[in-house]
């Protein structure tokens, strides 16, 4: 590959473009962050923009329009592409396989960002994402190859989210949480700044060392994935011998390390980024080591002499209790109360479960989340009140509330039995 001269800055290449000015009759030196590369025959322009800009949907347009590309690459997968174009995709979302294949997690972190960047849209009135659209329908309406050059969003969050640890995953989510409660009002002046500007690695850069595990997965493996699909792209236009262009529209943090990996022309096996993190089999040995230790505490306590009917009363009492405690703070539904409240002593031995799943999937069963809950998750938590308020009735959001109460009071009640057991213990049983 042999890169192209152009105007370059300290931090990015950059391309300067004149812009006409219509009513005035003058025109404009613009920057805009890009670069230009060559591999082949094809010439490769990258385009950076953010995802709520105005001027980015411009610069795509314009972009499009003089290059006149053979191909255009975008920062989406197909899934988001989809989901995106689907005004009924939050009706098509299936639940209760989310709730059963225990990805909760994944979907609220999704939906938090996705809420985050809503909120900075509305500031300057564009969509998440209209730029990406933009580019995808001028490929398409040109007849033009479109590549989806992202990988998909759930692998990327499961694999963030199998590399931390579980206070790691506690101080993440509750950063999350609190991002819902931003209100800073963002310009399109500050947009257009942060795409001249490394924001993302300056953001990342001030994470704790433990944490850059997420910042590796979010960051460096898509910057090393969408420089690899643009030149799987390149190399594919490359074979019939004749000269190609290709637009890749990709947002503005990815620009240094999409061009470090196109100038470094490393080739990197695409599948390898795809494998999901084993489960960490720690969770699994410690619920089994717990299970074990209570039913040889019991045993034990048999064998003294003890109460078995008192000693099964105490476990399931405090279970019960803390869990069902918890449910009431959220206000389940009493069916969700019930499930709780039965399972509670029995989630234990039921191989791959947990306690919330039951009255996540009872919650679901009676108060289904409706569309305009997914849609107006970002506009009911602008503020502290009206995010108290969303726990209770913004139906996604009271779903997590539940989960989050039912595992935190169970834990709580688990502490309490793990008191009584020590107090016996110490009585000698009596």
């Amino acid at each position: 590959m042999k890169k192209s001269t152009l105007k370059t800055s300290s931090k990015k290449t950059k391309i300067s473009q004149s812009i006409s000015d219509k009513k005035n009759h003058t025109k404009q030196a613009v920057s805009i962050p890009a670069f230009q590369y060559k591999s082949g025959k094809t010439t490769i322009v990258v385009l950076g923009t953010a995802h709520v800009s105005a001027r980015s949907v411009d610069d795509v347009r314009r972009f499009f329009s003089k290059l006149k590309p053979d191909a255009v690459c975008v920062e989406l997968c197909q899934p988001r592409h989809e989901a995106m174009r689907d005004p009924d995709r939050w009706r098509k979302l299936d639940m209760t396989r989310i709730v059963k294949e225990k990805k909760v997690g994944l979907l609220a972190s999704s939906l938090i960002l996705s809420s985050f960047q809503k909120k900075i849209g509305e500031n300057t009135g564009v969509k998440p994402g209209m730029e990406m659209l933009a580019a995808c329908e001028l490929a398409e309406l040109a007849g033009k190859k479109l590549i989806f050059a992202d990988r998909e969003i759930r692998i990327t969050l499961g694999r963030a989210w199998g590399r931390l640890g579980f206070f790691s995953k506690m101080w993440l989510g509750s950063t999350l949480a609190a991002s819902l409660l931003v209100r800073e009002d963002i310009d399109e002046e500050s947009i257009e700044k942060m795409k001249q500007e490394d924001v993302l690695s300056d953001l990342f850069a001030n994470l704790p060392r433990r944490y850059q595990h997420v910042k590796e997965v979010i960051i460096d493996e898509r910057d090393t994935y969408l420089a690899q699909k643009i030149k799987n792209t390149a190399r594919d236009l490359n074979l019939d011998g004749k000269a190609h262009k290709i637009l890749a529209v990709v947002g503005a943090g990815h620009l240094s390390g999409i061009e470090r990996h196109l100038t470094e022309n490393r080739e990197t096996d695409l599948e390898h980024l795809h494998i999901l993190p084993p489960k960490r089999i720690w969770r699994t040995v410690f619920t089994w080591l717990s299970f074990s230790a209570v039913i040889g505490f019991f045993l034990f306590y048999l064998k003294e002499g003890g109460d078995a009917v008192k000693a099964f009363g105490v476990y399931a009492v405090c279970r019960s209790a803390g869990a069902g405690i918890g449910a009431l703070i959220a206000r389940a539904n009493i069916f969700s109360f019930l499930a709780t409240v039965v399972m509670a002593p029995i989630s234990p031995v039921i191989v791959g479960s947990r306690l919330w799943m039951y009255p996540a999937l009872t919650e679901l069963w009676r108060n289904k989340p409706r569309v305009e809950d997914f849609e107006n998750i970002a506009d009911d938590t602008q503020t502290l009140p009206g995010f108290f308020k969303s726990l209770y009735r913004n139906r996604v959001m009271h779903l997590f509330w539940i989960i989050f109460m039912v595992s935190t009071g169970l834990t709580v009640g688990n502490l309490i039995l793990v008191k009584f057991a020590y107090d016996w213990a110490s009585r000698g049983f009596k």
